[in-house]
């Protein structure tokens, strides 16, 4: 791991802070370092959490992807007709790793782009949030920047995009990187190292010390994303508060491949991870020889215990799927992401990380269960969704 080290002690991480103001400073250059005025003229009430507590209506959290102006312009202008869609606790993830169409048509988001699209979003809805979803790429020039966001005053939390694609994309940029790993053991250590460099170079950052930095990791059943998120609670907490690290879990293949009902039982798991500290040690039992492994679970001390209001699920899903796909992306309907919503929300899951097109959210409107949860109202667009999120 001599490259992650290199990159991520603190000695380091201050120095990669420094050198990343500075280059944030020349790359705003022109740009307002305050909040737009609509935002400075309305009163915005923001959950603490990603997602606020509440009857189920009022938890319900979108956070929708964003990866090109047509994304944006599909909520901020009224042609684009789902303005009204939005309500205050609504996220928008600008996904900076987006590599763009190559005709330019559709450009990489770069920094720049990112903060023209955050510009757009929060001139119309100037009290909902805006999340930059970066990779692990030192190399600011491009998509994929891991501090694409951190002087931009519209972004309101970096989250790191934590797969193996997006480590090992990475490593052009920082050669030393070790190759991925996917054992819990030895990716652990590497996400806190990671969690600590982002929150250090965040915090001496002058517009993004008061950012929250998060992560977006690859699902995995042999990983405890409650360690994860106790690990960001900690990175965060120069934000005068012990539970706000923003953790939101790559679940979409288990909507895609089980369904409501295993989608259920995976948030289930999620939040026994968040509620219970398991340990595995050998004990006897009555008439066995040797002693056996087992399986003990202890609950968390409600002092460190990570908070579901923080925590996020992902479903992908699209218009037109593909049943033979081997990607969630592609074999999922909007139907059956809808049907994951529910079970998902009884096991204390609030915000849910939709990756999908324009055409593909616009069905997942007409399904019964969303329409029920969000359904349209005329002017959303135009004020912004200002209101209180409950």
């Amino acid at each position: 791991m001599a490259g992650v080290a290199v990159h991520l002690n603190a000695r380091h991480a201050l120095a990669l802070g420094l050198a990343a103001a500075l280059l944030g400073l020349l790359l705003v250059a022109g740009r307002s370092a305050t909040p737009s005025a609509a935002q400075a003229q309305v009163s915005c009430s923001q959950p603490y959490g990603l997602s606020p507590s509440g009857a189920a209506a009022q938890r319900f959290t979108m956070m929708i992807r964003i990866n090109t102006q047509g994304n944006v312009d599909t909520y901020t202008k009224p042609e684009g007709g789902m303005g009204g869609r939005i309500r205050p606790q609504d996220i928008f993830v600008l996904n900076t790793r987006f590599a763009g169409n190559g005709s330019g048509s559709q450009p990489p988001m770069t920094a720049t782009v990112a903060a023209e699209y955050a510009a757009d979003l929060r001139a119309v809805f100037p009290c909902n949030r805006i999340i930059a979803l970066n990779g692990m790429s030192f190399d600011p020039t491009q998509a994929g920047y891991a501090f694409t966001g951190m002087d931009d005053p519209n972004v309101f939390a970096l989250m790191t995009d934590f797969e193996q694609g997006d480590w090992n994309n990475g490593r052009i940029s920082d050669p030393a990187r070790p190759p991925w790993n996917s054992k819990f053991k030895v990716a652990l250590p590497r996400i806190k190292a990671w969690d600590r460099a982002m929150a250090s170079t965040t915090a001496v950052n002058p517009i993004g010390a008061s950012k929250r930095t998060g992560l977006v990791p690859q699902d995995d059943a042999l990983w405890n994303f409650g360690q994860i998120a106790q690990d960001l609670n900690k990175k965060n907490t120069r934000l005068a508060s012990r539970k706000l690290g923003p953790l939101s879990v790559q679940t979409q293949d288990v909507c895609a491949q089980g369904g409501a009902p295993g989608f259920g039982a995976r948030v289930k798991q999620l939040r026994l991870q968040y509620t219970f500290k398991f340990i595995t040690k050998k004990v006897r039992v009555k008439g066995k020889k040797k002693k056996v492994k087992k399986t003990f679970r202890e609950p968390l001390k409600k002092k460190g215990r990570p908070n579901m209001v923080n925590l996020g699920v992902q479903i992908s899903f699209t218009d037109s799927p593909d049943p033979s796909s081997g990607m969630a992306l592609l074999r999922t309907s909007a139907a059956q992401a809808a049907a994951c919503v529910a079970p998902a929300m009884k096991q204390g899951a609030g915000a849910f990380f939709f990756f999908a097109s324009d055409d593909a959210m616009r069905q997942l409107f007409l399904q019964p269960q969303i329409n029920a949860l969000r359904p349209a109202t005329a002017g959303a667009a135009n004020t912004g969704g200002v209101g209180s999120p409950g």
